[in-house]
């Protein structure tokens, strides 16, 4: 893999940067938290520059990009601390393609265009994310509850893992419909998630096959991993910054050897983290990714952030742990994200398990 930027990445970068920059305060994400739903306008405006749909083939309307194309905009909208339905609908988006059948694809994909929004729904009672799916798809229509549905309650379409008779598969569920029940959990991260329930929903379409859920299930995982260090990488270059300035007995605290060695042992681990993010969205671009891999990242990502995210805290003193301090809001995103798709300890229990199964064999 070449960790290059290719040409396209540094225009998205910058046109991406630019746009937070001129459209985006941290006065504004304030008030987008309190509204506890997205910004239509700004969803609308990323929309229009062809965001949405970014990760799609131009077959079904999309720009032909791929899904670390696609990173390059989550960075950004990471760095903003913007809750924006962008990921969680690449995610639905991008299983839709690769296992949906013609006629979905070319019926719902090029609605991206005009803003539509996906929601995956896995999670259910147990809370795993490798438990049992007891939702039901029968007769065209859907029934069971999902839990933690990343912009349930505003999204336009869930894409809800459930079981055909003995066969697990996707369906394509209109979120405002009769049957559809979404009602808001309250999160650490502070970004939009609900439980949903379906209650006979009609289901446009149905994509069947443990692949598909299996699918959904890596891309999840491996864009929370990919959110989970941009959050801690912004947290540690607002705390390389604030050392430079902040004096305290005649000079900066950066010229301290204690802080140097804190801060050069969080870049050190924020580095590492962010070859592996980029590395797994390559592999899922080329098909090459395991369960195993999509686990091992996501576990080193989520043990590596909230540690450095604690000591992003600790290096600021006592204005770190003022609510109203910009550095809460990617401490707040990064540990929900390092939750998300799949907690430390849960993602390196699959790894252990991989690692007997294949001992075994």
């Amino acid at each position: 893999m070449d960790l290059r930027p290719s040409e396209l990445q540094d225009i998205l970068r910058t046109s991406a940067a630019d746009f937070f920059e001129r459209e985006v305060s941290f006065e504004r994400i304030r008030e987008i938290e309190a509204a506890n739903r997205p910004d239509e306008q700004l969803h609308n405006q990323m929309t229009e520059l062809g965001w949405n749909s970014l990760a799609i083939s131009e077959d079904y309307g999309g720009q032909g990009g791929s899904v670390l194309d696609a990173g390059v905009l989550i960075t950004q909208i990471c760095r903003a601390a913007l809750p924006s339905p962008l990921a969680s609908t690449l995610v639905g988006a991008v299983t839709i393609e690769r296992h949906g059948d013609e006629e979905l694809k070319t019926s719902l994909l090029p609605q991206l265009n005009s803003g539509l929004t996906i929601s995956p729904a896995l999670l259910e009672a147990s809370d795993s994310l490798y438990g049992p799916v007891t939702a039901e798809y029968a007769d065209g229509a859907v029934t069971g509850e999902k839990r933690f549905v990343e912009f349930g309650e505003t999204s336009d379409v869930h894409l809800v893992a459930a079981m055909h008779g003995d066969a697990p598969g996707l369906a394509v569920v209109r979120r405002d419909q009769p049957g559809v029940t979404a009602s808001d959990t309250p999160t650490i991260g502070a970004l939009p998630q609900a439980t949903v329930s379906y209650d006979g929903a009609a289901a446009e379409a149905w994509i069947e096959g443990a692949d598909a859920v299996e699918t959904m299930r890596r891309l999840g995982a491996a864009v929370a991993a990919f959110e989970t260090y941009t959050y801690a990488q912004k947290a540690l270059d607002l705390t390389v910054d604030y050392v430079q300035m902040r004096v305290q007995f005649g000079q900066p605290i950066g010229a301290f050897q204690m802080v140097q060695m804190r801060s050069a042992d969080m870049a050190t681990i924020v580095e590492g983290s962010r070859f592996l993010v980029h590395e797994l969205l390559w592999q899922i671009d080329e098909g090459l990714e395991t369960r195993r891999q999509v686990a091992v990242v996501k576990a080193i990502t989520a043990k590596m952030a909230p540690q450095v995210l604690q000591d992003c805290h600790l290096l600021h003193g006592g204005i770190g742990y003022m609510q109203e301090y910009d550095l809460h809001f990617f401490t707040r995103r990064g540990r929900d994200a390092a939750l998300r798709w799949g907690s430390a300890r849960e993602t390196m229990n699959i790894v252990t398990e991989e690692a007997f199964a294949a001992a075994s064999a």
